[in-house]
């Protein structure tokens, strides 16, 4: 008689992507908006770690696991993190591009941040953060 039963797991809030073909064929300016604010709007600091990026990108995806996927790396790094990265890259491109957000690293693999940068945190500031975010990514790809 087992103790536990395993269920899959079920995401607390809506999924807004269908699974990762959805964040894939997600118009990239959009998703970088939406994920931008999960990630810098109401946060303490303006230094966000890339796993805190990556749990937003899951939650709106509902991608909790990739079967198949090989994992490279240390064993607590769930594989549907893998699965995430190109999309992850994605978003810090555009972000880094209009100048909102930028990656750190200060040579330990334990310093990689995300930093809001002052024209991110301007947006944030405004009435409709979410239509300014997206107007400067859009401008940064004219």
């Amino acid at each position: 008689m087992a103790i536990f039963k395993r269920t899959p797991a079920v995401p607390t809030v809506p999924t807004v992507y269908q699974g990762l073909a959805g964040l894939e064929s997600a118009v990239p300016a959009e998703l970088a908006a939406r994920v931008f604010l999960g990630a810098f709007a109401g946060a303490e600091s303006r230094h966000v770690r890339p796993e805190t990026v990556l749990g937003i990108l899951q939650r709106l995806s509902g991608v909790d696991e990739v079967p198949g996927m090989t994992v490279r790396g240390t064993l607590t790094t769930p594989r549907a993190r893998y699965a995430l990265d190109p999309v992850f890259v994605q978003c810090v491109l555009l972000w880094e591009r209009a100048l909102i957000a930028g990656r750190l690293s200060r040579g330990s693999e334990a310093y990689h941040h995300l930093v809001l940068l002052p024209i991110g945190a301007r947006a944030l500031a405004e009435a409709d953060p979410e239509a300014a975010v997206r107007s400067l990514l859009d401008a940064s790809a004219a």
